[in-house]
């Protein structure tokens, strides 16, 4: 099989495993099972854990941001898993005419870029989900310590300090694209040993390469287009500040 077509196949199997994966609705189904409504029906009309957290309490909101959290990292580590340690990944290195890890891995990375994709489109909820937020930060727990130092300590030192949820979350992505693009250029500078050592496992689970930061920069122009509604309230002062954050 040609190698360009092989590699076409990889990458879209892997990202539809995330793409059906991501697009499971939990906030919808959670809110369906308990309160028997549909938050896309009230408040801002979204399924993410901001809008259920306003509309059904703290503990709702934080159960699907967990949940989406998750949604965006097991497809991710499942197929890092296959490639590492089945079968398959002779397979793929025999029909490629190279080592999986050669410059980092595109195709495992294309799993939580669907699942950030299935997340605000998701197939079994007519298309209408989240705004990224969650996956977002899923993505980064399960691939990056310092990116998600990085995008958390952004996303809530900008909570406290202008209590817009919407501009700390556009904040944080705007922030992780810099630090992923960061760590992929300091391999030209700082030995390779060293540069990996701020992704889990240090090399041996997944690498900063430039793969990793165009998904990351991807799911973050993702998250900051899906906020268009928000930023034009911010512009306006109309946007709904929080209350519990002091």
């Amino acid at each position: 099989m040609d190698i360009i077509l092989y590699n076409i196949i990889i990458g879209l199997s892997v990202f539809l495993v995330g793409y059906f994966f991501g697009s499971i609705p939990t906030g919808v189904i959670l809110c369906k099972l308990i309160y028997h409504k549909d938050p896309r029906q009230e408040g801002s009309k979204n399924s993410g854990g901001t809008n259920v957290g306003r509309l059904f309490g703290k503990k709702m909101g934080l159960a699907v941001i967990i949940l989406d959290m998750i949604k965006t990292a097991i497809p991710l580590v499942a197929v890092w898993l296959i490639f590492t340690f089945s079968p398959l990944k002779a397979t793929f290195e025999a029909n490629l005419g190279q080592k999986m890890w050669d410059d980092g891995v595109l195709y495992i990375y294309l799993a939580p870029l669907g699942a950030a994709i299935g997340h605000c489109f998701p197939v079994y909820a007519k298309f209408r989900g989240g705004k990224a937020v969650a996956t977002f930060g899923g993505f980064g727990l399960a691939t990056s310590w310092f990116c998600s130092l990085i995008g958390f300590g952004t996303f809530f030192i900008t909570l406290k300090a202008k209590k817009y949820v919407s501009l700390a979350s556009m904040m944080s992505g705007v922030v992780v694209i810099i630090a992923s693009w960061t760590l992929y250029i300091i391999q030209f500078f700082i030995p390779e040993s060293f540069w990996h050592f701020f992704m889990w496992g240090w090399g041996s689970y997944l690498l900063a390469g430039w793969e990793y930061a165009t998904v990351a920069t991807l799911i973050s122009i993702l998250l900051i287009v899906r906020h268009i509604p928000n930023i034009k309230r911010l512009v306006h002062h109309e946007e709904r500040k929080i209350s519990w954050m002091d």
